[in-house]
Parts: C-alpha cells; sequence; structure tokens
C-alpha cells in the first residue's frame, strides 16, 4: 500500500473509533488556569483539533464541565480564526468578551462550593429566557455547576451516565422481594449486584424460606432479562429499562396500559401499570427508575405458582441517574425570569433547581 494511502486510511480509522469510543481519545483537561480573555483563546486553542475530529456535538458531551467551550464554536467560525493577520487575537478576544462579559464573567467560571450562582451562569440564564440559548446549552452550565459543587443535590451521581433504555444498576445495588402462592407458601429473594463487564450484569441471590438460606447467582443483560434456564419461581424481570410510555410492549407478554402512583416506605412514587395480554399478571413499575414495585398473579389452574411478588427493601429508588437526554420544562423560565427580576434570590433559585434534580423533573 502507498504511504499516501496508508496515511488516509490511518485517519479514516481513527475518526471512525473516535465517533463511535465513548470517552473519546481527547478527554483531556487543559491543565491551566482560566482568568483572561486570552486564557480562553489559549483554552480554545487547546480544543481546536479536537473540535476537528469529533464535530461541535461530541465536544461539548465530552467537556460537560467546560462552559467556556460555547465560546469556543463561535471562535472556530469566525472569519478571524484561521487568519495569520497581527491583529488576529485582538479580534478574537473582542469576540470573546462580546459573548461572555468582563473577566469578572470568565474568572468566575472556575469557582468551587459557592454558595451564590457564578455571573456567568446569571448571562446564560438571560440567554436562555430570551430562547437566544438552547435548553442543551442551559442544561450544560446546570451540570457545570453540579460538577463544582455550587449545586449540591442529594441522591444524584453526577458521573454516573446511564443510557436510555438500558436498566441502570450499579456495583452493589440490591433489590429485595418477598414471594408468596396461592397456598401461603412465602419466600423472600435478595438481589444484589457484584459486578458489570459490557453488556452483563452479574447478579448473587439469596433465597431464604423454611429450607433455610439457599445462595446461587444470575446474569441480567442491560435489558434486565434474566436467562430463561432460571427456575420458573423467580421472576424473570424486576428491573425494566426506561423510559416507557402507555402502549410499550416491556416483555413478549407485558404492556404498559396505565400510570398512576404508588406508596413504598411512606413515600409516594409515580408509577407504570404492566398487564399480560390475559390479564392474569398485572406489574408495578417505577417512572424514575424501572424497578419493579409487585407483581400479581391471578391463578387460573392448579399449577402452584407465586401469585404475589412485593418489594422490601432496595437502594436504587434513591438513586437519580443521568441520561442521555437533557430535559427541562418550559416552566422553569419563569422561576429562571423571577431571578433575573429579583423576585427570588440565587440560594432560593440553586435550591429549586436541586429539588428539581432529585424530583427528576430535570434531567441534565
Amino acid at each position: 500500500m502507498k504511504p499516501l494511502l496508508i496515511v488516509i486510511f490511518a485517519i479514516i480509522t481513527i475518526a471512525v473509533i473516535g465517533g463511535i469510543t465513548t470517552p473519546s481519545i481527547f478527554a483531556h483537561d487543559p491543565g491551566f488556569d482560566i482568568k483572561t480573555t486570552k486564557d480562553i483563546l489559549k483554552f480554545c486553542e487547546f480544543f481546536y483539533d479536537e473540535y476537528l475530529m469529533v464535530g461541535e456535538k461530541t465536544l461539548k458531551e465530552q467537556h460537560p464541565s467546560f462552559p467556556n467551550l460555547r465560546a469556543c464554536i463561535i471562535l472556530y467560525n469566525h472569519v478571524a480564526w484561521k487568519s495569520t493577520h497581527p491583529g488576529r487575537d485582538i479580534v478574537l478576544i473582542a469576540e470573546i468578551e462580546k459573548y461572555l462579559g468582563n473577566s469578572i464573567d470568565i474568572k468566575g467560571r472556575h469557582i468551587k462550593n459557592s454558595e451564590v450562582i457564578p455571573a456567568w451562569m446569571k448571562n446564560d440564564a438571560k440567554l436562555w429566557v430570551k430562547n437566544q440559548i438552547t435548553d442543551t446549552l442551559f442544561v450544560q452550565g446546570i451540570r457545570s455547576m453540579i460538577k463544582e459543587q455550587i449545586l449540591k443535590p442529594s441522591t444524584f451521581d453526577i458521573n454516573k451516565n446511564c443510557h436510555e433504555n438500558e436498566i441502570c444498576l450499579v456495583k452493589s445495588n440490591f433489590i429485595k422481594y418477598s414471594y408468596s402462592d396461592i397456598y401461603g407458601k412465602k419466600i423472600t429473594q435478595k438481589y444484589i449486584v457484584e459486578s458489570i463487564k459490557g453488556n452483563e450484569i452479574f447478579v448473587k441471590t439469596e433465597k431464604i424460606s423454611r429450607d433455610g438460606k439457599e445462595l446461587s447467582s444470575i446474569i441480567i443483560d442491560k435489558h434486565g432479562s434474566i436467562s430463561e434456564n432460571e427456575k420458573c419461581c423467580i421472576m424473570n424481570e424486576f428491573i425494566f429499562p426506561i423510559p416507557m410510555k402507555v402502549g410499550n410492549s416491556i416483555t413478549s407478554d407485558l404492556k404498559i396500559i396505565g400510570d398512576t402512583t404508588h406508596n413504598f416506605k411512606d413515600k409516594i412514587y409515580h408509577v407504570w401499570i404492566a398487564q399480560n395480554f390475559e390479564k392474569q399478571d398485572t406489574v408495578i413499575i417505577d417512572k424514575n427508575t424501572g424497578i419493579v414495585f409487585s407483581k400479581d398473579h391471578k391463578e387460573t389452574g392448579i399449577t402452584n405458582k407465586w401469585s404475589k411478588i412485593v418489594l422490601q427493601e432496595t437502594d436504587v429508588l434513591e438513586k437519580n441517574y443521568i441520561t442521555n437526554e437533557a430535559k427541562i420544562p418550559k416552566w422553569f423560565k419563569t422561576i429562571t425570569m423571577w431571578l433575573g427580576d429579583g423576585l427570588i434570590s440565587e440560594s432560593e433559585y440553586l435550591k429549586a433547581i436541586e429539588n428539581l434534580l432529585e424530583r427528576g423533573i430535570i434531567r441534565v
């Protein structure tokens, strides 16, 4: 193969791999402080090669904790960016100041553990209310404040990234159920995540009955399915991929037919109701995590089957995982407008965001 063709092939291969792999090979940190407009320009030059390789969307996704990348995108598309004129830097710095504001705003983008809203976020909020930046860009600002611990929502893991349409579990998560049949026989079954390797989740099970304690293990795929050779008395799905909606078929014979609320340990959860085609099985599923609260089976034959499965304990419900889909309700613009008009304090606004994150109303 000719040298030129080898180089072209290598470039194409790197581009394809870079477009598929997450995080990318460019997931790096510039390693210097951003305090002035000149630093911003240096920062943008640092990321330019990555921008050319992966594009705007992937660049922002790879580096959510760097809100200044928004200014970089503007510079990359500016007529002066590729210029060799001596005044090139002056022109680009003026463009940075036009977009980001003064040096106080810029330095404020790297304040950690602050009790007030950074000036750059206030500026983003004003632009968002006026529809001058997208929801996605505004959400990136919220994510940056979480990363820098300006926002500290409880039960929220900024480092956990779960993909939609896959179940979201981490090592040591547990889910415990009680099972009872039509004759009053009862057991408890606890599922504990031991490890996760690729698409497989390795789960240890602890079954307790009148016969004592029985340990075993199962392997679940990212869609929540347990291999078919498991015993009949263990429910094949105890957590489902989210999101769901009415009409979705979540297994070959289970379909979402509606939604309601469910009380678990004195807390109200929003849930989906699923039934099989014969309407023998009714399953209650948490909307936020996909975990099964209960399953009822109406026995019609003489076969001894489990008729009631009820969730007893879990630590999965207390986690709000990040998904690929950002979500922010339109009405939150009104609250953001109140902030700009001085009708609510900065601390009240931050607490409002934290509360909405914890409840899953805002997803970042």
